[in-house]
């Protein structure tokens, strides 16, 4: 384990109890199955971890989400970085200028301890700058309009209850906040056929309702929404909504609070 000059305890929001009871967090606790992974950097091997974000462009989406954080005026900037993961979105986000303090929540216990410090480590992240919390998105202990920008890099589509968690961003938004959700699967009515005439030619079935031909992952907690998804839920609760096409072909979705 590193040992990080500056970096902060890890707040407990949850008990190993009330872990068990949130969707999906069996699987992301499952050391074993995370040593399987490219996000399995603990040590200073990070060659692996560095070659998938090269290679699936993920970290070029990062970056065309981080230059929409460098645009914004304001200083002192506080993010709250939802299902963090391993923490390396956390670390570039520390290194912004306009960044004050980075609070990273998530639910698996060893990515938020050990593989949270090797990540600030390989990204060269400010551990000043950053607090942990272990808990659900769902239902963070933030005050009320205390965070300027909620960050999410392939994490919504993880939301089982999407509306419950918007509910909860809009909560801890500060009056004029703005949410970047990068990662997210892009489906249009393109794809939705794409999908229609192969699960036709390979079952030779008709299959048109939708949640049907893009069944949710139970063990994973992925879940498909369209595009359309993105907007109404937004909207329906007081955000504006924008879509831009990332590097990778993914989605970046870009909420304002108005």
């Amino acid at each position: 384990m590193h040992k990080l000059s500056g970096l902060k305890p890890i707040t407990r929001w949850l008990s190993d109890e009330e872990l068990e009871t949130i969707y999906t967090a069996e699987y992301w606790n499952n050391i074993e199955e995370e040593k399987k992974k490219e996000w399995w950097i603990e040590g200073t091997d990070y060659c692996k971890l560095w070659d998938y974000l090269k290679s699936t462009k993920l970290y070029d989406d990062y970056l065309a989400a981080e230059k929409k954080l460098k645009d914004i005026s304001s200083d002192n900037l506080i993010v709250a970085d939802l299902a963090a993961g391993i923490g390396w979105t956390s670390a570039l986000l520390s290194r912004l200028e306009n960044v004050l303090n980075v609070k990273a929540v998530e639910i698996s216990k060893h990515r938020i301890h050990s593989l949270f410090e090797s990540a600030i480590d390989m990204f060269e992240g400010n551990p000043k700058k950053i607090n942990r919390f272990i808990g659900s998105f769902y239902d963070t202990r933030f005050d009320d309009n205390s965070i300027d920008i909620v960050f999410m890099c392939q994490a919504f589509h993880h939301a089982d209850r999407p509306f419950h968690l918007l509910h909860e961003i809009s909560r801890i938004l500060k009056p004029s906040g703005k949410v970047l959700i990068i990662g997210e699967h892009y489906i249009d009515t393109k794809r939705i056929l794409k999908r229609f005439l192969k699960t036709l030619v390979k079952q030779r079935k008709i299959i048109t309702y939708y949640h049907e031909l893009f069944r949710p992952d139970p063990l994973l907690g992925d879940h498909y929404y369209r595009v359309s998804d993105y907007y109404f839920l937004a909207e329906s609760l007081g955000f504006s909504c924008s879509l831009e096409r990332l590097p990778s072909g993914d989605a970046m979705y870009i909420l304002n609070l108005e």
